[in-house]
C-alpha cells in the first residue's frame, strides 16, 4: 500500500479521503464527529492513547480525528465505537444538532411533584433543554412551616442553592449549616442532604441540578 510521507498504513486504512474535503458540510460533520469522540472519551476519564490501543489507532490519528482534521473510515468509527461502549450513531449525536432554550416568565414555573415530596414542600420547574449529552433542572423550592424536617434526599448530579428568602438550618453528609438569604451552597447530590430545621416561618431558594443523560 503507498502512503504518504509521514503517515503509516495504519493511518492510511483508517481513512476515508484523509482529510475533510466534501466542503463546508463535510468539514463540519468531521468535527462534530470528533468533538464527539473526545467528549465521550473524557466522559469515561479515558486517555487518548488507551482510546487509540482499543480501535487500533495510532495516537497521531486519533489526535487528527478528534480535532476533525481527518475524516475515519467507517471501519474505523465502528472500532471506535466499540471501545467507547457506544452504538456508532451516537459519534453522530452532535452534528446538526438543535440548539433549544427555555424561557420562562416570571411566575410561569410549572408546578412539579417530586418523588418523596412531602406537605409544605413545594416544587416550581424553572426551565429545561431537550438536547444534549447534559441536562439541568431549575427549581424554585417553598418550604413552609408544615414541612417536615428531611434531611435524607439523594440523587445523581450536582447540586447548586442560593437562598432567597427565609433561614434553615441544612444537612449534607456529615455538616450542619445555617442558610440566609444570599446564601450558595455547591455539593454532590450523591450524599444525604436536606433541611434539618426551618428557622423562619417560610423558606424558598433556587435549586439547579446538573445531570448527564443515561
Amino acid at each position: 500500500m503507498m502512503t504518504r510521507p509521514g503517515r503509516t498504513a495504519e493511518d492510511s486504512s483508517a481513512m476515508a479521503t484523509g482529510e475533510p474535503d466534501g466542503g463546508q458540510g463535510g468539514q463540519a460533520l468531521a468535527a462534530a464527529v470528533g468533538q464527539e469522540i473526545r467528549s465521550l472519551r473524557l466522559s469515561l476519564s479515558m486517555a487518548a492513547n488507551q482510546l487509540a490501543e482499543a480501535a487500533k489507532l495510532s495516537n497521531g490519528m486519533l489526535s487528527k480525528i478528534e480535532r476533525g482534521s481527518a475524516t475515519p473510515s467507517f471501519t474505523t468509527l465502528v472500532s471506535i465505537a466499540a471501545a467507547l461502549k457506544v452504538p456508532v450513531a451516537r459519534l453522530f449525536a452532535s452534528y446538526n444538532q438543535q440548539a433549544d432554550y427555555s424561557l420562562v416568565r416570571a411566575g410561569q414555573g410549572i408546578a412539579v411533584q417530586r418523588r418523596g415530596q412531602r406537605a409544605g414542600l413545594s416544587y416550581e420547574l424553572l426551565g429545561h433543554l431537550l438536547s444534549g449529552e447534559k441536562y439541568i433542572e431549575p427549581y424554585l423550592v417553598t418550604l413552609s412551616s408544615e414541612a417536615a424536617d428531611h434531611p435524607g434526599f439523594q440523587h445523581t448530579g450536582i447540586e447548586f442553592m442560593h437562598m432567597l428568602e427565609g433561614s434553615m438550618v441544612y444537612r449534607y453528609a456529615d455538616a450542619s449549616m445555617e442558610l440566609r438569604p444570599g446564601d450558595t451552597l455547591v455539593f454532590d447530590a450523591n450524599f444525604v442532604h436536606g433541611h434539618e430545621r426551618l428557622l423562619t416561618p417560610t423558606v424558598r431558594f433556587l435549586s439547579v441540578v446538573f445531570n448527564l443523560r443515561t
